[in-house]
């Protein structure tokens, strides 16, 4: 099965801005359709406002003669409109104008593939994309959450597919005028040279701990009370024989007691200032005293080490590999693509309002790809992908906040 993540990647590139458009056969440009043959409104449409469509009574670009029809360009508007409405996104009339320019180009470069496809002699069969189909469409896990997303999205089923079927003629595409791609031993080591740092490990500390908490508002003698407790398990924890681990599954009181106590390995930053300090002083299987922080009072174990160390060119080569070559490959792809441009007979005839959209507010924000273009608004998911939030070593001690007081 292919990575779908490579399709994604390529609608990325495609969403790269079609400027300069050829002129038409008579030397001049062509008459773009603006805002003010529109119907725009004059503030940003309420989230819960009925969508107004442009009216187009001819299509909205040509590539080489080929026509792309005004219905294309309305469906993917009113599908975009959509979903910023389902999002409860207000969409003002600089973002309005700018959506045309950015759908209208991607309509653009999709003719411009699809040609470039069938010059190659690149297709996608039906068999092919039957199967390609039903693996991705297991992606979503199952058939009730694959109907949400369509709910969600907007999307009739035959809209995705021809989407899917779009994105495999290209990487198929992209395949071909990429299968000769080579990376030399040269351009790794200078990719490795470059990129040095990235491989640097600091020394880093594995610590066990027991935390006795002391509430926000215990008085001085409550604080007292726990710090003797403290001291206590310290000496239990330092006589001869003793089991830390037991110690802390049987007195800590954090969520690291169900696996003794165990913290991981942590550099120098990781953890709250006076609790780093204690644990960085003492040497391998030795036990702190009592150690006070905002969280309360801690015994501490060291239990291993790790020194500073750079990982190595031949114990990176295949990484840097695939990274060095997935670069060429999208550098390839853009080339392709620019080419493809300057050399196709393109009629751009309906363009945002370009005063509108200079009056600010209509970029849309997080959409941008490596190389600062649009990305596609329109791109297929990865349904089975949910972001989670990076998960630092257990415990109840946070990295310290950058800039706090030491």
């Amino acid at each position: 099965m292919r990575n779908s993540s490579a399709l994604f990647a390529l609608c990325a590139l495609l969403g790269l801005a079609c400027d300069n458009p050829k002129k038409t056969e008579t030397g001049a440009e062509p008459t773009p359709v603006t805002a003010a043959q529109t119907t725009v409104p004059d503030a940003g449409s309420p989230a819960d406002a009925p969508i107004e469509l442009p009216k187009l009574d001819g299509p909205v670009a040509k590539v080489n003669g080929v026509e792309i029809a005004p219905e294309a360009f309305l469906k993917e508007l009113k599908a975009t409109l959509e979903r910023y409405q389902r999002a409860s996104h207000q969409v003002a009339p600089a973002l309005r104008e700018r959506l045309k320019d950015n759908i209208v180009r991607r309509l653009v470069d999709a003719e411009l593939v699809a040609q470039e496809a069938k010059k190659a002699g690149v297709s996608v069969a039906e068999d092919e994309f039957q199967k390609e189909w039903t693996e991705h469409k297991k992606r979503y896990g199952s058939e009730d959450s694959f109907q949400s997303f369509l709910t969600r999205s907007g999307m009739a089923v035959e809209d995705l597919q021809n989407q899917y079927r779009h994105n495999l003629l290209r990487e198929k595409l992209f395949a071909k005028l990429t299968e000769k791609l080579e990376v030399t031993e040269a351009e790794r080591k200078a990719f490795y040279e470059q990129n040095k740092d990235r491989y640097n490990n600091p020394e880093q500390i594995r610590a066990s701990h027991i935390l006795l908490r002391v509430k926000p508002d215990a008085t001085p003698e409550d604080k007292a009370a726990v710090r003797a407790k403290a001291e206590d398990i310290v000496k239990q924890a330092k006589a001869k024989g003793a089991d830390f681990i037991a110690l802390a599954t049987e007195f800590g009181e954090d969520p690291t007691k169900d696996r003794g106590g165990d913290l991981g390995f942590f550099g120098k930053g990781r953890m709250v200032k006076p609790f780093e300090d204690a644990v960085f002083a003492l040497k391998d299987n030795e036990i702190s005293g009592v150690v006070e922080t905002s969280f309360g009072f801690h015994i501490i174990k060291r239990t291993g080490y790790k020194a500073a160390s750079t990982q190595t060119y031949k114990e990176l080569k295949e990484q840097i590999d695939r990274s060095v070559r997935s670069r060429k490959r999208n550098e390839a792809i853009r080339d392709s693509l620019k080419a493809w441009r300057e050399t196709a007979q393109i009629e751009i005839l309906l363009k945002g309002d370009p005063k509108l959209i200079e009056s600010g507010g209509g970029r849309p924000q997080g959409m941008r790809g490596p190389d600062g273009a649009a990305l596609p608004m329109k791109m297929l998911p990865k349904p089975s992908t949910v972001d989670r939030p990076a998960r630092l070593n257990p415990g109840v001690i946070p990295p310290r906040p950058e800039g706090s007081a030491q």
